[in-house]
């Protein structure tokens, strides 16, 4: 008999999800719910579709061969309510979906503070695909957009913005971009590399005020008294994980939807995944730990045996602007610091060393060898032999042993 799947939320979160299922034999009959007309794209492609980069055509993450045959999409539908004790959830349409096991993957939503020039026209946040269709409407020549957020989020924003023709400036609180990835001159090196593309930085800085004229944005006043002109203002500081249904529901929520190391929440027949879920005190917004948890998830759902999720360090990897990153393990000033600062290739590499082990890396400009790196980190190989190549990469290091074997 076939188990009837519900999972709300058709993002990437689900999409990973479906991926997994589809490489294993199950009964399930599955359904996916999105508020979306569109379901299961690259939300991390979207600066790349806004600046004129990337095209919409190439964010699916899904083909119908990679399905399996009972998998059902109802887009443009919201679940108003899921009834716990009657296993069945509530479509905004009126329809009731019964089911067997329930997955909450609703994802988050960019914070924002509660401010009172909310109604104001120009203010936006890029987090969907209707975002960037709408950002894309704007007539950027000679327009002024101001991103608040020097995180990851913010600064693919400014990107997009960027390359859509914007004078585009970014507000950042920290002393240095991207503050919870990069060291500082990682960070310096990234703002010096993107103010090269035309963005500007105002970092250690808030907004304050908002001015308008005619109910359009004009200009925003920063903490410290200055007074930056500005026709968008884009909202980028980092994300809410969407746990209200499961809440009102009955399910035990904190920041996020809880779970345990195989996803399930205090309902036994309900899962969480991807940005809403929260483990201990920790909520996910990079891909390497929502798609870890998928596929512990996938086997969960088919009752097959496998490993619980687990916490780690994720490295981080990506690009903005052309500029590639990679950062993974602790990035503090303890132990052996190895340096390499190459001005003209635009390269910027940090290894740390203690106790003969590789404990952290930043990469900025060129991230090949991050992959070696962090496996270097988390099964905490001993480099003393590879002390004085390390930097070069894991060739350059093997070349270094060849003498030493052949003899």
């Amino acid at each position: 008999m076939q188990q009837r799947l519900v999972i709300v939320g058709a993002g990437m979160a689900a999409a990973y999800l479906l991926q997994e299922l589809a490489g294993v034999d199950h009964r399930l009959q599955v359904t996916v719910i999105g508020d979306e007309p569109d379901a299961c794209y690259n939300r991390v492609m979207l600066s790349g579709v806004l600046a004129g980069d990337t095209a919409e055509s190439d964010l699916p993450m899904l083909s119908g061969k990679g399905l399996a045959p009972a998998t059902r999409f109802i887009t443009g539908t919201r679940i108003s309510s899921v009834n716990l004790a009657g296993r069945t959830a509530l479509t905004d349409k009126g329809d009731c979906l019964p089911y067997d096991a329930l997955v909450f993957a609703t994802g988050a939503t960019v914070a924002m503070p509660d401010i009172a020039e909310r109604g104001i026209d120009g203010i936006e946040v890029l987090r969907t695909l209707a975002d960037v269709r709408r950002l894309r409407s704007w007539q950027s020549a000679g327009c002024r957009a101001v991103v608040i957020g020097g995180g990851l989020l913010g600064l693919e924003a400014a990107h997009g913005l960027n390359g859509m023709g914007f004078e585009t400036s970014v507000i950042h609180r920290q002393p240095h971009l991207m503050n919870r990835q990069l060291d500082a001159e990682g960070g310096l090196h990234l703002r010096q590399r993107l103010e090269d593309s035309g963005i500007r930085f105002y970092l250690e800085a808030a907004v304050s005020a908002f001015h308008a004229e005619q109910n359009a944005l004009s200009a925003i006043t920063l903490q410290d008294g200055r007074k930056v002109p500005c026709d968008l203002l884009v909202f980028a500081t980092g994300i809410n994980p969407n746990a209200a249904l499961a809440q009102t529901a009955g399910i035990a929520c904190s920041r996020g939807i809880l779970v345990d190391e195989f996803l399930q929440t205090s309902d036994p027949h309900c899962f969480a995944l991807g940005e809403c879920s929260q483990l201990g005190t920790h909520c996910f917004g990079l891909v390497a730990p929502i798609k870890a948890q998928a596929a512990v998830l996938a086997r969960r759902l088919t009752g097959t045996a496998g490993a619980p999720f687990l916490l780690e360090e994720w490295p981080v990897q990506l690009k903005i602007s052309g500029i590639e990153i990679f950062s993974a393990g602790t990035l503090d000033s303890s132990g052996e610091q190895l340096l390499l600062r190459d001005e003209c290739a635009g390269v910027y590499r940090r290894l740390i060393v203690r106790g003969n082990q590789l404990v952290g890396a930043v990469l900025v400009g060129d991230k090949r060898e991050g992959t070696w790196y962090a496996q270097l980190i988390r099964n905490a190989t001993d480099v003393s032999r590879y002390r004085s190549s390390l930097m070069f990469g894991k060739t350059a290091c093997e070349a270094t042993q060849l003498p030493a074997v052949a003899a």
